[in-house]
């Protein structure tokens, strides 16, 4: 784990985290329920506030006073103000410090889908960390060659073609790796992905990701990419109704190719200036969108001939979620990564 620390408790470039507004709940003693939040006259410290209400422990006030001040900015995001502070967990539930359960919607952004202590992924983890761990990747063990062969041998199975599998330490450094792989396959720098598509936090997967506010106050640092509207039928950017649009956003993107002042082929050279389109079977952070699965086969068609690879990113979807392996699976199409 990196640790990066700054003696003035701001990041170089970054104004000051914003001063919270606090509330508090006024507690009916007669009926014992909480009133209608209600700001507080004057700035008052974290501590003071949270011992205003008596349903806050002071082991969960000296926590958040201690995060205000010594957490980094980016890497404690509140969506509620003030955050909870949870001690346990099980199944699809969390726990406060009172033992008061929580049910856990977000399971890990999706990462904890058979839920939290379940037994048999426990025990499974506690037998390879006895016998073995993750090793460096100048050594082998069997685990890592036979989990790489199981998926490579069902993708080749399931899509006809045969391939590699490289293991990575999380999402948006799987998808630093697809880039190079990209790059270095086509020679080309440049790639498309949808609007409202999330590919990570990184430097390069931030440029692909469509959120300006992720490289707002960083600039950048590679090539961004040309966002595509993604094929939301619910909410049609143009207005239009299925069947009768005929998959009209698709068409959209192949009139790109029709002519070369549209900034992305050469038709001359039978040569496109981008090296791969970055897809989500079923778009996660834009809104959990499920295309048309029409959408997808022509789309892949017209990657193929202006040869543009598919790159497949399901880091958010996960395995089996959609009912099959992969997401992709439904689509009818073959992504090159």
């Amino acid at each position: 784990m990196a640790l990066r620390f700054s003696l003035t408790g701001t990041r170089e470039g970054v104004k000051e985290r914003p001063r919270r507004v606090p509330v508090w709940r006024e507690i009916n003693a007669r009926e014992g329920h909480a009133g209608i939040p209600q700001p507080l006259s004057s700035p008052t410290s974290w501590r003071q506030i949270h011992l205003l209400d008596p349903r806050t422990t002071t082991k969960t006030a000296e926590l958040l006073e201690l995060e205000r001040k010594y957490c980094s900015f980016g890497d404690t995001v509140h969506y509620l103000e003030p955050p909870k502070v949870f001690v346990n967990c099980e199944g699809s539930y969390l726990y406060d410090e009172d033992g008061t359960p929580y049910l856990d919607l977000q399971m890990w952004y999706s990462a904890a889908s058979f839920g939290y202590k379940n037994p048999r992924l426990n025990a499974a983890l506690k037998r390879q960390i006895d016998l073995l761990p993750q090793l460096a990747c100048q050594y082998l063990h069997a685990e890592k060659v036979e989990v790489a062969a199981r998926i490579a041998q069902y993708c080749e199975k399931r899509f006809g073609v045969k391939g590699r599998v490289q293991f990575n330490v999380g999402g948006s450094q799987a998808i630093e790796d697809s880039l190079k792989i990209v790059r270095n396959a086509t020679g080309k720098n440049l790639m498309f992905a949808f609007m409202g598509g999330y590919h990570g936090r990184t430097l390069g997967a931030s440029a692909i990701t469509s959120s300006f506010r992720y490289r707002r106050r960083y600039g950048h640092f590679g090539d961004r990419a040309q966002f595509i509207f993604y094929p939301y039928c619910f909410r049609c950017i143009y207005g239009l109704t299925r069947p009768a649009c005929d998959i009209y956003c698709e068409g959209q993107f192949e009139k790109l190719f029709e002519s070369e002042y549209h900034s992305v082929w050469d038709a001359k050279a039978g040569a496109s200036e981008y090296g791969a389109f970055y897809i989500e079977p079923v778009q996660g952070t834009g809104g959990y969108v499920i295309p048309p699965r029409e959408y997808f086969t022509r789309l892949k068609s017209t990657c193929d001939r202006h040869k543009i690879l598919i790159v497949d990113d399901e880091i958010q979807m996960g395995f089996y979620r959609t009912g099959k392996f992969w997401a992709v699976e439904h689509l009818g199409i073959t992504p090159d990564i």
